[in-house]
């Protein structure tokens, strides 16, 4: 049981590290670059604020 609780919180961790990456790298994109990508600053927005715990 504390294991997994555990894993759960590494696992939470690593989306927040990872999520927290990807806003860096989508912030220092140009509007062109994201248009380029087919996503608009909005989709990030709604993307990076999920809980997460969903996918």
């Amino acid at each position: 049981m504390v294991v997994r609780a555990w894993l759960a919180l590494v696992e939470f961790a690593r989306i927040r590290r990872e999520r927290s990456r990807t806003r860096s790298q989508l912030s220092a994109m140009t509007d062109r670059e994201l248009q380029d990508c087919g996503i608009t600053r909005a989709e990030i927005a709604y993307e990076l604020h999920k809980s997460a715990w969903r996918k």
